[in-house]
């Protein structure tokens, strides 16, 4: 009995040095953890494909962890290069844009339709005073830009890390699983039931999220395309990706495209942007689409079991954004899982105590 102690706080301890070493990349791991649970079933079908070949058979796990790492790393990393390739394939037309529309800034008054003549004055008072404090707006934004560009350097960092981790998780994940669940002293049925619900709630929030992403790129690239001067790819990927970002979601792109055609006087083409992004993505994909996705993805991975709320998992990557940002979307889910599991392995617990 002693010695059944000793290991388990041996276990503990090991444990808890574990997490002292991983700590720097803790948050990498979990990540990478999770989305692995995600792909299982893909990794799966793919690894029995691959064996049906003896030639393979031996390298099936590499190859299948291999094949849908390299799918990971293209919705990662392929709209970033794509941005930067349109962004630095013609900076000089980037450059000129930039400039023209910061030449018009000083002029904005003039574009305003009648109907809006009450705000000429407070708009040239607003822009007299920021052309008064110049260099402190210029300083400020530089100061920005400068933040915003080392946390996406911080957040490419720690994308790399979530391949090099999910990689080795979908290599030898099954290994490890195998290894890791003897140990935890509960039974087979609870073991079971816990890795269920945790893989099925992840993957339904993957795959909603991955369904909305593409969603709203296509809604808005297709729709930009009927406007000149736009490029329809790299907006489209834009809006995918911001359609994941908490409260300004893709107004990061449709509202700088509105005040673009504002400046350039097109007013009902202002209205039309506004309109439609407003209706289309905010509201109708935003809202409706999303739980249509996610009450179908629900369903489908389920299987007719017992399933955690549409509305739950919503408002769970809602809070999982407000508290760890951008990797929320995935870790708060995942905490709702762990959660709403405990608690009904505690209620079957205590029901069969009662009786």
């Amino acid at each position: 009995m002693k010695q059944n102690y000793f290991l388990r706080w041996m276990g503990v301890a090991a444990f808890v040095f574990i997490i002292w070493l991983l700590f720097p990349f803790l948050k990498s791991f979990c990540v990478a953890l999770l989305l692995a649970m995600a792909v299982l079933p893909l990794h799966r079908i793919l690894e029995l494909q691959i064996k049906r070949s003896e030639s393979l058979k031996f390298f099936a796990p590499l190859i299948a962890a291999g094949i849908v790492t390299l799918g990971l790393s293209l919705i990662i990393f392929l709209p970033i290069v794509v941005f930067f390739f349109q962004l630095l394939d013609q900076p000089a037309h980037t450059i000129e844009m930039i400039r023209s529309v910061g030449n018009k800034m000083d002029t904005l008054g003039t574009y305003l339709p009648s109907y809006l003549a009450w705000l000429k004055e407070p708009l040239n008072t607003l822009l007299a005073l920021a052309q008064l404090h110049k260099d402190e707006i210029i300083t400020f934004v530089a100061g920005w830009f400068g933040n915003g560009l080392k946390m996406f350097m911080v957040m490419l960092g720690e994308m790399s890390m979530i391949v090099v981790f999910f990689f080795f998780l979908t290599w030898y994940g099954r290994r490890l699983t195998l290894f890791l669940l003897p140990i935890v002293p509960l039974s087979r049925s609870i073991k079971r039931e816990f890795l269920e619900e945790m893989t099925t709630t992840t993957a339904v929030v993957f795959y909603t999220l991955l369904g909305v992403m593409i969603a709203q790129g296509l809604a808005f690239g297709i729709f930009i395309a009927f406007f000149e001067g736009y490029n329809p790819l790299l907006l489209g990927f834009l809006t995918g990706i911001s359609a994941i970002i908490p409260i300004f979601g893709t107004a990061l792109i449709w509202i700088p495209v509105a005040v673009n055609e504002y400046v350039q006087g097109h007013l009902m083409n202002v209205f039309i942007i506004a309109l439609y992004s407003w209706a289309m993505m905010a509201f109708f994909i935003d809202n409706i689409v999303k739980l249509v996705i996610l009450n179908f993805v629900n369903q489908t991975l389920s299987e007719g079991k017992k399933r955690i709320n549409e509305f739950v998992i919503f408002f769970a990557i809602v809070g999982g954004l407000a508290t760890f940002g951008f990797w929320g979307v995935i870790l708060g889910p995942a905490m709702l899982a762990f959660a709403v599991t405990t608690l009904r392995t505690l209620r079957k617990t205590n029901r069969a105590t009662l009786c």
